[in-house]
Parts: C-alpha cells; structure tokens; sequence
C-alpha cells in the first residue's frame, strides 16, 4: 500500500474544511494584531516554535520520501536519463529567477531615490540572524536541510545494492505512515498557530511599515508574478498542462503556504494532490523534496531584487563582473532559503557577506518589510516546486 499518498490521512471533517479555518484565523488575526497589539506581540513565538516542531518531524519524513524515490527510481528503465533532467530542469529554473529578479531590479530601480529616514523606519534587528557564517557550527545549522538532503541520497543509492532492499521499503513505508498521521493530528492547531503568526505581524510591524519601501516590495511581487505567469506558463505550455487549472487544484496548498509563510507548511500535501492528478509518484518522492533545496525560484528572485536595491540605496559602483559573481553568490546562497520562515533573510545576510561590497549598516531596513515580501517568496517557491514535479513527471511519462 503507498502509504505516503493514502487519501484517507486528510479526509476527516476537520480537514476537510481546512481552508475555511484558515481563512477565519486570517481574518481574525488581523482582527486582534489591529485592536490588541500588546497582546498579539506576546504571540511572536508561538508560530516559531511550532515550525520547529513541524521541520523536526518533516525532516524524518524527507528523508524517507527521497530515499524511498531514490530506491524506486532505480527500477525505471530511464532512471540515469531522469536525475539528469531534474539537474537541468533545477539550474535552468534558478538561472532565470535571478536574472528575473537583476532585471526588474535594474528596470525599477527600488533603491533609488527612496527618500527613506533611516532613523525613522529602521528597527533593530532580531539575534536570530545573529550568526557568523564562517564557523562550522553555524555553516552546519544554515545547510542543515542540504547535508540531510545529501545523506538521504547516499542512502537510498546504497540501498539499491543491499540485498534487505524490499525490507527496508516497508520499513520506510510504515515510518512514512507514522509521521504522516503526527503531522496530521498538529495540523488541528495549524488555525491557531495561524492567527498569532498574523496578529503579531499586523502589531509588530503594520502596513505603515510598507509605505517608505513599497517600492522593493512591489519590484519583489512584480518579478514573482511574472515568473509564474510567464515562465511556468511557458513550460505547462510546451509539457502541455493547464497551469491555472493546475493552481486551482493546489490553491488549498497556497494559502496555507501565505498564511504560514512557510512553503514547507504544505509539504505533506502537496503529495496527495499531484499524485490524484494522474503524475508518477516515483517521480514525484525524488523531486519535490529535492525541489524544496534545489529549486527555490522565490529566494532567488528576492535575493536579485535585495541585492538591487542595496546597491541602489547606497549608490555603489557595480561592473559587469561584479553582478556576475553576486549571481554566483545567490546561486549557492539561495539555497540555505528551504521553506522555514525567516530563512530568505538569513540567506540575504550570508550573500552579502560573502560578497563583500554592499555593507550591511542598515540590513534592517530591508527586515521591517521581509514579512510582506516572505508570502510572495513562499508561495514562488511552493508553486515552483510544484511544477517541477509535474514538469518532470510529464517528461518521463513522454519517453516511455
């Protein structure tokens, strides 16, 4: 029994309707973050320890859905011909979101001319990002989902020579099975979890906020759009699926990615989803969790456009060759951004300091508008991935 797709995990009642309890803990955090703003500020950890309990029980599940896809992959006839597309299919994708988010950056120019009082709007900035990227503990905590990825993969190809192969799938398939139903019994409190993550954005920070640098986040929205509507609308065109009958389908998925802020919020049910719509579910355990290290279009587009306005605010002189290696730089940086909230800002942190030019003064500018800008690179992320899973399950699917 494929236990990872089992439709009858999320078709209780309650989650049935989880949309609508979603929508009314929006509503009503933005309700309380308004009237009760002390309140809502003292809720400011709840969201954060929650997403550490659900990434402690993702990882496992991670782990055993690419080294279970790994496993099954191997008995597909085209299985070499496979992870060499999804490589492309991943670098190809990156590429074009941060040359997306350079050229709106470039077009717009959200850093210059801003009028912006730093005194006036700039907070301080929490300890969290606090971290010296040159040590091996904190190199060990940002790529912590990579080396796990990385593990996974190891595993699951060393397992293809293992003689207890077959026994070791059952095994993966009742762990999945386990995780699957904690995931779904914390989900119950997701609403919850939701209303105080939005009640303490709307006290904390506010759309007044947003005013002296909707520019930036205008840019960041623009750039994402256009990669959905343009750029995925040119592959579902070429593979031949309807992406807007394709978001309709997931649109349960994407608000609860806006509403958590988190891409990785909808990560067991993204699964369901895809595999009810008919694509290879072999494909689909290799990509998806690959997808959310591998594949981040949204941190790639916000890093550009970050990085754009930097420059632009403090007028630093750029050459061609200098964009060039910050392209390098939000390459590999854009991957420590794996779907937890908070992470795309890290990220941003580390791509300046291993770039050296853009300082890092007032970094916290650009933090008191992060929240509006971390939906859009959230839910660019999860459609992203989303896709590629379709994109390259259609592909294989063609060279049967």
């Amino acid at each position: 029994m494929n236990l990872f797709y089992a439709k009858q995990t999320f078709t209780g009642p309650y989650l049935r309707n989880l949309t609508l309890y979603v929508f009314l803990a929006l509503i009503a955090g933005v309700a309380m973050g308004y009237f009760a703003p002390e309140v809502s500020r003292a809720l400011g950890g709840v969201s954060r320890y929650f997403f550490m309990i659900l990434e402690m029980l993702i990882l496992p599940v991670i782990f055993m859905a690419v080294t279970h896809g790994i496993c099954q992959l191997a008995d597909l006839s085209n299985a070499r011909r496979i992870v060499w597309q999804v490589l492309l299919y991943f670098i190809t994708i990156s590429t074009i979101a941060i040359a997306l988010g350079f050229f709106f950056g470039f077009i717009i120019q959200p850093g210059a001319d801003t009028g912006i009082r730093l005194a006036a709007v700039s907070p301080s900035l929490p300890d969290q990002f606090e971290l010296d990227d040159q040590q091996l503990h904190t190199f060990l905590y940002v790529n912590r989902h990579g080396i796990f990825l990385s593990f996974s993969i190891i595993v699951g190809i060393l397992m293809n020579f293992s003689k207890r192969r077959t026994r070791f799938l059952n095994v993966l398939d009742q762990g999945q099975q386990l995780f699957y139903t904690f995931i779904k019994y914390l989900y119950f409190i997701l609403p919850l979890i939701i209303l105080c993550n939005i009640a303490y954005g709307i006290a904390v920070y506010g759309v007044d906020t947003l005013l002296p640098l909707s520019k930036v986040v205008a840019t960041v929205y623009l750039a994402d759009i256009v990669f959905i509507v343009v750029v995925l609308g040119l592959i579902s065109y070429v593979l031949k699926f309807d992406l807007l009958r394709f978001l309709v389908n997931i649109k349960e998925e994407i608000l609860l990615v806006i509403t958590t802020s988190s891409s990785k919020a909808a990560f067991p049910l993204i699964f369901e989803k895809l595999e009810s719509e008919g694509y290879s579910p072999k494909i689909l355990r290799f990509v998806i969790p690959l997808g959310y290290n591998f594949n981040l279009a949204g941190a790639c587009i916000y890093l550009a456009v970050a990085c754009c306005f930097l420059v632009q605010f403090y007028q630093i002189p750029m050459d061609f060759g200098d964009y060039l290696l910050l392209f390098v730089i939000i390459t590999f940086t854009s991957k420590t951004a794996s779907g937890v909230p908070g992470s795309g800002f890290l990220a941003l942190i580390f791509t300046l300091n291993k770039f050296g030019k853009i300082p890092l003064t007032d970094i916290a500018l650009l933090y008191s508008v992060d929240r509006f800008m971390n939906e859009a690179r959230s839910v660019t992320n999860f459609i992203s991935i989303a896709v590629a899973g379709a994109s390259i399950s259609k592909i294989a699917q063609r060279r049967q």
